[in-house]
């Protein structure tokens, strides 16, 4: 049985940090997602206003104003979405109260200093115009922000359909019991994925560990990485999880595209023996991309999260291209954990060859860590 009946004025906080450059917004992929909810709500509600932040501004930036995204907005959907150039006070109440639209976007939360540090005056100032409030945001529900965990106590407030189906999507792996289980982390730091890979490594098959995190456990191994990146005070960590009783599911690259700088154009293939100490790994070589292949062309589950390489940059991209390939490619079920990796998507393959794409990267993988997110299950379900 539904409870949306009723909204009356509805403000909802959704995932609207979109990637931009010079001002224009290069991917609408959490815009669309965020306004699926519209479908639900449009004639259950008086009015709908969106909320969100953008980027992290130091005071108010207008570099990283949701302008732009409510003409994105507005493009996409064929009405308008009018635009509040502020979060809170009587030029909102104005317009919410006054203003024939329907559809509203207020500016960018973090411009407010209550946002971050989840200050209460600021909440009931900015839930005032407001009968509900809808928390849809998974991107941001790992932060104890105030619109994450804060907004709703003073109206009554719902968990969105976005955050549902994520929780859904990543639940299967968390929860997987299946055979048939493959991970794939990239990326450049070990320290970013330690927590993920310990929760992760007993459920899985296989563990592959490409990116700049590999050369940790490489050098742990003993093995010549040159000047790729390292992160010294975790060799010891790394030994430790390949020694484990669950370190023979880590599978690492045995050969590289090498430079002599990052910022350099020139590439050279070479095994993992033949590293010398001037080179700089920045991809996984051909062998690795057959081993790995050979992985996740019979598994049943893949959890994918982090380049290969320096994947923006053509010479660097092949490890990254070929693996965005083969997970398109694959029968198996997907689930992308956000960040670069959608970038690769974008870059080289279609969000509609994966089952799920996850909106929030962080808190993706904070939620199969086994973390508790503050956003997560505070409000009771949008029954719809």
């Amino acid at each position: 049985m539904s409870n949306l009946d009723n909204l009356g004025n509805v403000l909802i906080r959704s995932d609207l940090n979109v990637p931009n450059k010079n001002g224009k917004i290069t991917d609408n992929f959490r815009i669309l997602k965020s306004i699926e909810i519209i479908k639900y709500i449009l004639d259950k509600s008086r009015t709908i206003t969106f909320a969100s932040h953008m980027g992290r501004p130091e005071g108010k930036d207008l570099n990283f104003s949701l302008r732009p995204v409510a003409e994105r907005m507005t493009n996409i959907l064929g009405k308008e979405v009018r635009f509040i150039e502020e979060v809170y006070g009587e030029k909102v109440d104005e317009q919410i109260e006054k203003s024939e639209s329907k559809i509203f976007l207020l500016e960018n939360l973090r411009f407010e200093e209550g946002e971050i540090a989840n200050d209460e005056n600021f909440s009931e100032q900015t839930t005032k115009p407001f009968n509900s409030y809808i928390f849809d945001a998974f991107g941001a529900a790992h932060r104890e922000h105030a619109s994450v965990v804060s907004f709703g106590e003073n109206i009554e407030s719902f968990q969105g359909p976005l955050v549902d189906k994520e929780i859904y999507e990543l639940d299967k792996l968390l929860n997987n019991s299946e055979s048939g289980y493959a991970v794939l982390l990239g990326g450049a730091k070990i320290s970013d994925k330690l927590n993920l890979i310990q929760k992760l490594l007993p459920k899985v098959e296989y563990l592959m560990v490409g990116g700049g995190m590999c050369f940790t456990f490489l050098k742990a191994l003993g093995y010549e990485i040159g000047r790729s990146l390292l992160e010294e005070s975790f060799i010891l960590k790394a030994e430790e999880l390949i020694n484990s009783e669950f370190g023979k599911k880590i599978i690492l690259p045995v050969d590289f595209g090498v430079s002599n700088s990052i910022d350099s154009s020139v590439r050279e293939n070479v095994k993992l023996e033949d590293f010398k100490n001037n080179h700089v790994g920045v991809d996984i070589g051909p062998q690795s991309v057959f081993n790995f292949k050979k992985i996740l062309d019979k598994s049943n589950n893949i959890f994918w999260n982090g380049p290969m390489g320096i994947f923006e940059k053509e010479e660097f991209s092949y490890g990254t291209r070929e693996i965005t390939e083969i997970i398109s490619n694959t029968s198996a079920y997907t689930c992308i954990g956000g960040g670069d990796s959608v970038r690769a998507i974008n870059k080289f393959s279609d969000k509609k060859y994966f089952n799920h794409i996850s909106t929030g990267g962080g808190a993706s993988l904070e939620y199969l860590e086994g973390k508790k997110l503050p956003g997560v299950n505070k409000y009771k379900p949008l029954i719809i």
